[in-house]
């Protein structure tokens, strides 16, 4: 069994690859910061906010380095009030030993 100090140190490691999110609304990328990261458990949740009228049909979560780490592709259109974007990893690592 993996001991839980591994688990507590990759959600760490994840949370600090969580760097921007570019959103294509209406056609066009915009760039919009990771307003929140939540951890509940084993799963991470990054939340990114948006404020505005559009159709979201992509939505890209990146590090600091430009790569992409998870996309999410739709057809959503915000509302008055805005929208929230929420990128959610479930962790569930196992351990194996050979002797």
């Amino acid at each position: 069994m993996v001991n839980r100090i591994v688990v507590e140190r990759t959600i760490e490691f994840l949370k600090k690859m969580m760097h921007k999110a570019a959103i294509t609304i209406d056609g066009l990328v915009i760039e919009k910061e990771i307003h929140s990261i939540e951890v509940v458990k084993d799963t991470i949740k990054a939340y990114v906010y948006l404020d505005g009228h559009g159709a979201v049909t992509k939505a890209i979560l990146i590090d600091a380095q430009g790569i992409e780490l998870d996309n999410y592709e739709s057809q959503i259109s915000q509302n008055p009030n805005g929208l929230v974007i929420v990128f959610e990893w479930a962790l569930n690592l196992k351990g194996v030993t050979n002797l």
